[in-house]
């Protein structure tokens, strides 16, 4: 059995997918059914009513079995995170980021998780009394229950009220940022490597044809007004295009500020909730030791619940609908620059998917498992990376200094500096122009985006 656990765990992919699965029927458990469950049973225990009181305790039993194998997998992931960050923490470059940043985290999160499997334990045991004719249950077991509820949701409010600090003042630099000069946004049409392109020839027009104005004294009057004229058209169009790419650069800075504004609502709206939870375990030791009685605390449950419910409806409608636009419009996303491992190739790039059916597309919705390889988050980071990268990036050749010095400023704003990388800025500047390190860095400023 031990080998057989070993085996089913022996890979994250595994447990994430398995608790993802599970995410589903443990929102309906917690947020549904447990507030529901508890005001039924505080009604039947008023009134006597033995059959209510124990059909209560084996819904409690089965949901709490539900949140208990939910909460067992989050003590797994985190504690397999916690030993991946631990090995890659003293790195240096894009992916050494993520493992200083769940050193951080994680042990709050594995304590979070612990509490939550504490807490499950207790209250199957105690529906398991009810169950077994003793109504009232055992009070050691109800304090306990609510204890574990005031410990998790305590460290959760205080996660989320840090992450809250800490977008907000995000969201006040890329503000900054954006009432800059490359504030103002623009229609551009076609895609950001067709830009560069563009700009490219531009450039090497407007250099042949200064060299051919410094020529002039041995053309004609005629000739040199022709390479004149040439030349003030060409840098027109080198400025055109120098906007174009600012107002790429202010469209992510927009994108960006949404994402921080979505974060913390998200985040409020666990504050909020638990918060509450927090007032309800208080109330649910008050009531296990006979000190409260009546609907307080299933109402201040309830409450929790309603604040609670609203992220995971958000989270899975958002993540639902982003598996649909990925099938079903494929190329709205597509990458805008040629992946790393198209840098340098004279093949065609790779075929763009078939557009999935509507009825097709609607099955992705529901593939709660499934992650979008290609999303809207991927596809203005692979902008964003595009503008910052150094001149031997081949989806960055083409970029102007000041439009670069822009977009590494975002990145900066974006905690994807140097110092989050632990580099100096030399360093960090020479790895964003290191054509190998496309894929980290492209995957690392996804990351950043992120409104998780």
């Amino acid at each position: 059995m031990a080998g057989r656990i070993r085996q089913i765990f022996a890979t994250s992919s595994k447990s994430d997918k398995a608790k993802k699965i599970l995410d589903q029927p443990d929102t309906v458990a917690n947020r549904f059914n447990a507030p529901t469950e508890g005001g039924v049973r505080t009604q039947a225990q008023s009134t006597g009513d033995t059959g209510q009181v124990q059909a209560t305790a084996i819904v409690t039993q089965v949901d709490t079995a539900i949140n208990a194998v939910t909460d067992v997998l989050g003590v797994v992931n985190d504690a397999r995170a916690l030993h991946t960050a631990r090995k890659g923490r003293k790195g240096v470059g894009p992916e050494s980021h993520k493992p200083r940043k769940d050193m951080r985290g994680k042990p709050l999160g594995l304590a979070q998780n612990v509490g939550m499997v504490g807490g499950d334990a207790t209250g199957m045991a105690n529906a398991a009394v009810r169950n077994a004719g003793q109504l009232g249950g055992v009070a050691a077991l109800g304090e306990a229950t609510g204890a574990f509820s005031m410990f998790y949701s305590t460290v959760i409010a205080a996660r989320d009220s840090t992450v809250i600090w800490k977008t907000y003042n995000k969201n006040r630099a890329l503000k900054g940022l954006a009432e800059g000069p490359s504030g103002e946004t623009s229609g551009n049409e076609g895609r950001l490597q067709d830009v560069r392109d563009r700009l490219g020839e531009v450039q090497q027009q407007t250099a042949r044809a200064g060299a051919a104005r410094e020529q002039g004294d041995d053309q004609s009057d005629v000739v040199a007004a022709e390479v004149s004229t040439a030349a003030a058209e060409l840098g027109e169009g080198v400025l055109d295009l120098n906007q174009q790419l600012h107002a790429e650069l202010a469209q992510i800075i927009q994108y960006a500020r949404h994402k921080q504004h979505t974060k913390m609502g998200k985040r409020i709206a666990s504050l909020g909730g638990n918060t509450v939870r927090t007032a309800g375990g208080g109330l649910a030791i008050a009531a296990a030791a006979g000190a409260i009685a009546g609907p307080a605390a299933p109402a201040v449950a309830g409450t929790a619940a309603a604040l609670l419910v609203s992220g995971a409806l958000y989270k899975g409608a958002r993540a639902g609908s982003n598996r649909y636009v990925a099938a079903r419009h494929p190329d709205r996303w597509a990458r805008p620059t040629p992946a790393q491992a198209e840098a340098g190739t004279d093949g065609p790039e790779a075929a763009a998917p078939e557009p999935a059916a509507r009825r097709d597309a609607l099955k992705e919705f529901f593939k709660v498992t499934k992650s979008v390889q290609q999303g809207e988050r991927h596809f203005m980071a692979q902008k964003l990376y595009a503008l910052a990268a150094g001149p031997d990036v081949p989806a960055s050749r083409n970029a102007p200094d000041g439009v670069r010095d822009s977009a590494r400023a975002l990145l900066e704003v974006l905690k994807a500096g140097p110092t989050q990388h632990k580099q100096s800025p030399e360093e960090w500047a020479a790895s964003l122009n290191d054509p190998a390190q496309q894929s980290a860095w492209e995957k690392e400023i996804t990351n950043q985006l992120s409104s998780a």
